[in-house]
């Protein structure tokens, strides 16, 4: 009996010795970061490959940026004088303006005749030096008002020389664009224009002039530019989008997602080592299309990571 005592209490206790372990959770891989944020390490290279990166090369870009606009003005030829067309304008008080400007170059011409004619009257006996002075005085009057038009008519993007002079079968479009955008346009160059009458057509037309007043409180100026108006398809008051492409130079540029932004401070990660992530600050340009133009903080042929930019921002910042 004893016997079978200590067998059981033998089988026990070597039940009990190969009883295992329970083995402690294995310990998760976090990445390493520096105090100030600045450089992140990843604990394995499939970690960092989470991360994509492009190479930085320098290129010439080119932006686009569109306006809306509207057709102020076509030209057409005149029935009644050959010598002179027409302009016909959307807005109404440029229309006013440009009939009295014709208006008032007519009295003009009429009224130079008259100066000759009294003065030849009073040379020769038949008439007095007051119908002299009454004449010149009507006719410096009537200069007076025709200045008068024609500031109007320039302060509203319409030199008096320029409607004088309109050709045929032309149209002026007037868009407006931000002032902080003044510097992607400079006369003369070309441009694109969609109008809704058209969908699908692209017509082009030449920036033929940049206002020189800005409205006080948008902050806009006008442009205005020149299209062929062949068959007289586009009319005044027509809308449209003006497609401006500029070319901003030789710079470096990355993707709008590599950029992160930070109480207006603007940042990137580059990739150093396989496993190592550096913040960088940078300074951006302008955007030209899904790119943004770094103007400093890096340098050709750096690795930017251009995806999944926003976790390494919560490791960097302690987001």
């Amino acid at each position: 009996m004893n016997v079978r005592i200590y067998t059981c209490l033998l089988l026990l206790g070597l039940l009990a010795c190969q009883k295992t372990e329970k083995k402690a959770p294995p310990e998760l891989l976090r990445p390493t970061i520096t105090p100030d944020g600045q450089l992140i390490t990843m604990p394995t290279d499939t970690m960092a490959a989470d991360f994509k990166t492009i190479v930085t090369q320098p290129g010439n870009l080119r932006s686009d940026f569109e306006a809306p606009a509207q057709v102020a003005a076509t030209v057409i030829p005149s029935q009644e004088n050959p010598s002179q067309n027409l302009v016909l304008f959307n807005d109404a008080e440029l229309a006013s303006e440009y009939t009295q400007l014709l208006q008032h170059r007519i009295n003009i011409r009429t009224l130079k005749v008259n100066v000759a004619r009294a003065k030849d009257l009073a040379n020769n006996g038949a008439g007095t030096g007051r119908d002299v002075l009454e004449a010149e005085t009507q006719l410096e009057n009537e200069k007076a008002a025709l200045i008068e038009h024609e500031a109007r008519l320039q302060m509203g993007g319409f030199p008096a020389d320029l409607l004088m002079k309109a050709r045929t079968r032309t149209a002026w479009v007037v868009c407006e664009v931000p002032e902080s955008q003044l510097t992607r346009v400079k006369q003369g160059q070309s441009c694109q224009l969609s109008f809704t009458a058209y969908p699908g057509e692209m017509f082009r037309g030449t920036l033929q002039a940049i206002n020189e007043i800005a409205d006080v409180q948008t902050r806009m100026i006008k442009l205005r530019i020149l299209v062929a108006n062949a068959g007289s398809r586009l009319k005044a008051g027509m809308f449209a989008t003006v497609r401006f492409g500029s070319n901003e130079g030789n710079f470096l540029s990355v993707p709008q997602s590599a950029v992160v932004t930070i109480q207006g401070k603007d940042y990137v990660f580059v990739q150093t080592q396989p496993r190592s992530f550096v913040r960088r600050p940078v300074t951006t340009g302008s955007q030209t299309g899904s790119s943004i133009i770094i103007l400093s903080g890096l340098k050709a042929g750096e690795a930017v990571v251009s995806e999944n930019t926003m976790q390494l921002k919560g490791l960097s910042f302690g987001f």
